[in-house]
């Protein structure tokens, strides 16, 4: 489909009263692409060497990808959401050896060029001013004017280096080679029978490059890709309208702001067959609402995995609402489904120490709660920046590699895992071990209650189970309205403190939980705004339960 369109980004201004967009066919995607990747390898771009990629999602960003994929180099792919300090850290720690950046990264590049001496290949995409090197189009003219031989990339070259997001630890730069994306791409089309054709709503970038791979065309929205709960949801339906799009990722936290306004204006996206959200446990009501505003016949569906392992398991929204979604709220954990079918995966018991051989792990057997490891060639053989999470994370198994995902829960008799939360969260008490996800989701079915957070209080093995709480906005809004009374603002949350006592004595998981702090939100991670930042409730909790309140 050479004509037909790969990309389309919202451009400046409107035509005929219509919203203007700049798009790319696939023709032209592989054209520039292939020249693009001449014209790095013509500036002396060699196998391997990392190139920082800083540029906003669109025509360009989707171009570039590729053509550094081509030119042999390492894209080193970082969220800007993730503030200043850790970009900033991960920039250095990536010792790149250039910039394909927007005019403001490569500006911060030259006031910082002590942080950053060995970055001598630029590229600026937009406006170049004092810096030197090449401009987008001057590359892209270099290289349609360029012979230069491509370099012939084999599955075990390293092709991009992602970093972690930094919402459980500090951001770690994952390698990627070309045969954990081959097998992405791969796996995600046979998993959800995806074929050429259609237009995919791309709200997370990094996963609307597989659709040039899958020859969908990659919608790119109007919203800033670092803080995807801020989307304004009209602007995602007029995308969506625009381009009668039939397939859509995007994060739970923006499934939720979207449905909700659907849910208000009476909206839908009648054209929409496909639904992808991961990031962090999808809630069973913004599954409802989500499929309630696209076509009747639309299935969605929510992929587990991790930027190091993606992707483990699927399960469809129809599976987990007629099934699991009961047993969730009773305490179970969170289904997240069935395995991929390149990946293999173990339970093994809970250790906080590494494991250097498979001997070393004990494997669990079926319903009872373990850490789960994985392998697969979608599973990245090491970190290149925090080197030292290796030995933490990686299991040598013969020639193999296998990944401790950090996470904990079970399989059950169908083979599906239940997530029962992250490893460094689970709450270590006297009387036994609390794992966050299945006691949070029995305090969430409160109505009062938007979402909440179990952390521990105290030292491991004696610590004291704390629920931080964020209240629903018809909750919260009658708090704010009585300020001006703190007795009656406190009596109100005596009153639903009450509540959920009682509700905790109902389900075996939360009996011991009895303290209770309340917050008008609850901190979230950069990349998805899903993630809950546990770390930061521990420390206020901490600070809480030493001050007596």
């Amino acid at each position: 489909m050479p004509e037909a369109v790969a990309v389309a980004c919202p451009g400046r201004g409107d035509v005929a009263g219509k919203n203007f967009y700049a798009t790319c066919t696939f023709a032209e995607l592989e054209h520039d692409a292939e020249a693009l990747a001449r014209g790095l390898v013509q500036l002396g771009v060699a196998p391997g060497m990392r190139l920082i990629l800083l540029v906003r999602p669109g025509v360009e960003f989707v171009k570039l990808v590729f053509a550094l994929l081509r030119s042999g180099a390492t894209a080193v792919l970082i969220d800007p959401g993730m503030g200043r300090r850790h970009l900033l850290a991960c920039l250095a720690a990536a010792e790149p050896e250039g910039f394909v950046a927007v005019s403001r990264a490569q500006a911060l590049r030259t006031i910082l060029r002590r942080r950053f001496s060995r970055a001598r290949l630029n590229v600026t995409v937009g406006r170049r001013w004092f810096w030197g090197g090449r401009t987008f189009r001057q590359l892209l003219r270099l290289g349609q004017r360029s012979s230069a031989p491509l370099p012939d990339t084999r599955g075990d070259d390293p092709a991009a280096i992602i970093f972690t997001s930094g919402s459980t630890g500090p951001p770690k730069g994952v390698l990627y080679t070309h045969r954990m994306f081959d097998t992405q791409a791969a796996e995600i089309r046979r998993a959800y029978g995806i074929q050429p054709g259609g237009a995919d709503l791309a709200c997370f970038p990094l996963f609307g490059l597989f659709n040039a791979a899958m020859g969908v065309t990659t919608v790119f929205p109007a919203m800033d890709a670092s803080r995807p709960a801020a989307a304004d949801p009209a602007k995602l339906l007029t995308a969506a309208r625009d381009w009668q799009v039939t397939q859509a990722f995007a994060s739970p936290a923006v499934w939720d702001k979207l449905s909700r306004y659907c849910a208000e204006q009476g909206e839908r996206i009648a054209t929409l067959r496909q639904v992808f959200s991961c990031g962090a446990p999808v809630p069973a009501d913004v599954l409802r609402r989500t499929l309630d505003c696209v076509h009747p016949e639309a299935e969605m569906h929510t992929p587990y995995g991790a930027t190091e392992s993606l992707p483990v398991a699927t399960i469809s929204a129809s599976e987990v609402l007629s099934e699991t979604a009961q047993r969730t709220d009773q305490g179970a954990g969170v289904c997240v489904g069935r395995l991929f079918d390149s990946i293999a995966w173990r339970v093994i018991r809970i250790t906080d120490g590494p494991l250097a051989t498979l001997d070393q792990c004990e494997v669990l057997p079926e319903g009872e709660i373990g850490e789960l490891v994985v392998r697969g060639p979608q599973v990245s053989p090491a970190y290149v920046t925090r080197t030292e999470f290796n030995a933490k994370t990686k299991i040598a198994d013969g020639e193999a590699v296998w990944h401790r995902l950090g996470d904990v829960g079970y399989v059950d008799r169908e083979q599906r895992f239940w997530y029962c939360g992250r490893l460094a969260h689970r709450v270590q008490t006297a009387d036994g071990t609390l794992f966050t996800i299945p006691c949070e989701a029995v305090f969430n079915t409160h109505p009062k209650v938007r979402r909440s957070a179990l952390v521990g209080v105290g030292a491991a093995g004696n610590q004291t189970p704390m629920l931080i709480v964020e209240p629903t906005a018809s909750a919260s809004s009658r708090s704010r309205a009585s300020r001006d009374s703190t007795s009656r603002k406190d009596a109100e949350q005596q009153r639903l403190a009450e509540e959920l006592r009682q509700l905790a004595l109902q389900h075996a998981p939360t009996r011991s939980i009895g303290r209770f702090l309340f917050r008008d939100s609850l901190p979230v991670d950069v990349r998805h705004n899903a993630k809950i930042n546990r770390e930061a409730l521990a420390a206020e909790a901490t600070a809480a339960w030493g001050s007596g309140s």
